[in-house]
């Protein structure tokens, strides 16, 4: 079978498999569903790494050692500490293991078939009992399931992306923009998204490339997260940053959402209930609302905080932003507190930690 019909079926395996088009997963997977094919120099994976290729060769028989089940079994073994350790998450983990695999499976449907179980049972496994029925590398079967796979591929991204086929596929893994970013953010559902943002700050024109976590949209904007800061910036035409592009990163948050409501209750002992690293979004009714003194917005920051007719409004406020409402008296409220998951680890890896909500306070899931 051709190494590229063997990349084409791992590929759209490991995408079916995962749920995702990530283009760090699926390059994972094509890599993968190469290394069988080190056993022979004629392979092109094999010219490339020749040395390796031609002791591997000389030493063992064709489609045996490197396309054992035991080799996609020691690939998981020897990445698993990257998943253990949150380096990686499991869906760029369990790529290469899988791709190895599918790609072994494929070749039992040639005529040779392979030592799937190598070195346990070195039987030749084959899928068809009719050896006329089994694929010739090449030849037109060899081709016919390379074309089929590339359909089933677009179908599973078109499902999986929403919308746009292959030619989405290709915008979004070439030219990715702010839109690109929006549209995968409402796919993640419950999820920030990491981002590489290269633009120009509204307020100075000032270069920008840097990380942030994109949390929210609104409207054409992308609203983003500080990558180690509380400060809150819409990525966008109309939004403090105007990008030139906006690169989708592997790293995921989970959020967890609730809704709450309050009572007559002092701000200082509300907020202190919220956990560290939370963003704050609704309506606060305030007693004596006029004496609050809000703090000054830093330049070119989204205001997380303004003053109402009687109270305040949030829009993804942390507890910092909403020290200067302790001194007094919440008349009633209602608010989502979004809590994302490992928060503090993910300044160096790749997820965020909270505490638990105050049981003194009444909370709506």
């Amino acid at each position: 079978m051709m190494g590229l019909t063997h990349t084409a079926l791992s590929v759209t395996g490991v995408a079916m498999i995962t749920g995702s088009v990530n283009p760090h997963i699926l390059l994972i997977a094509a890599v993968s569903s190469q290394i069988p094919d080190l056993d022979t120099t004629k392979s092109w994976i094999g010219k490339v790494f020749y040395v390796v290729s031609s002791r591997i060769e000389q030493k063992f028989p064709h489609r045996s050692l490197t396309h054992s089940i035991f080799i996609s079994f020691a690939i998981a073994l020897v990445t698993i500490p990257l998943l253990l350790l949150n380096w990686i998450d499991w869906t760029l983990w369990i790529a290469a293991p899988v791709g190895h695999l599918i790609s072994c499976f494929a070749d039992c449907g040639t005529k040779l078939g392979c030592q799937f179980f190598y070195p346990i049972n070195r039987d030749y496994w084959v899928i068809g009992l009719n050896p006329n029925n089994r694929v010739e590398t090449g030849k037109t079967s060899d081709y016919a399931i390379l074309s089929t796979t590339v359909l089933i591929f677009c179908i599973t991204y078109y499902l999986i992306a929403g919308s746009g086929g292959i030619g989405a596929y290709v915008s979004k893994t070439f030219f990715p923009n702010n839109q690109t970013a929006i549209e995968m953010l409402r796919r993640e559902n419950k999820r920030a998204i990491a981002v590489q943002v290269e633009g120009i700050k509204r307020i100075d024109n000032s270069r920008v490339n840097e990380k942030y976590w994109a949390i929210s949209v609104a409207g054409s904007n992308l609203v983003t997260r500080a990558w180690s800061s509380d400060n809150i910036f819409r990525v966008g035409e109309s939004g403090e940053i105007i990008p030139k592009k906006v690169n989708l990163l592997p790293d995921r948050l989970d959020i967890k959402t609730r809704r709450q409501r309050i009572e007559e209750a002092t701000a200082a002992e509300w907020i202190n209930s919220l956990p560290e690293n939370a963003l704050i979004t609704g309506t606060l009714e305030i007693e004596d609302v006029g004496e609050v003194k809000l703090p000054i917005v830093p330049p070119g920051v989204m205001a997380t905080i303004t003053r109402t007719g009687d109270g305040v409004s949030l829009e993804h406020a942390s507890r910092k932003d909403l020290e200067p409402l302790n001194d007094y008296f919440i008349l009633k409220g209602e608010v989502l507190i979004n809590n994302f998951k490992d928060y503090e680890s993910a300044l160096s890896r790749n997820y965020y930690n909270f505490s638990t909500y105050g049981a003194a306070l009444r909370t709506e899931f």
